[in-house]
């Protein structure tokens, strides 16, 4: 007689406060995700008005970028988004939506006349 099989399962837990708004810096999203872009864009809107930009973009990949308005204040918009697009482009595809969270760190100096 064979012994009975044991079958394990394993469960990993990772819990987080749910945060208004649910997105910190910015989403990605694909031209063939699930949700499209003004869907997103709109409960944004009613849960943080005027709090992000809905970017719309010409390329294969990416539909749209909902970006956090501030972020476009600190940082040039061609440059933002080309950095965000050279990153995402490696992992994702066109059905997916990526979250982003960005990390400024302003360096700088400033000579005072005397």
């Amino acid at each position: 007689m064979s012994e009975p099989v044991v079958r394990r399962i394993t469960l990993d837990y990772r819990l987080t406060r749910f945060d208004l708004p649910p997105v910190s810096s910015a989403l990605i999203v694909g031209r063939r995700a699930s949700i499209g872009s003004k869907a997103i864009e709109k409960a944004l809107q009613e849960m943080m008005p005027g709090m992000f930009v809905r970017l719309d973009l010409e390329h294969p990949i990416v539909e749209s970028i909902l970006i956090r308005a501030s972020h476009l204040r600190a940082v040039p918009q061609e440059h933002l988004l080309r950095s965000i697009l050279r990153q995402v482009e490696a992992v994702m595809d066109a059905t997916d939506t990526v979250h982003l969270d960005l990390r400024f760190t302003l360096h700088g100096t400033e000579d005072i006349e005397l």
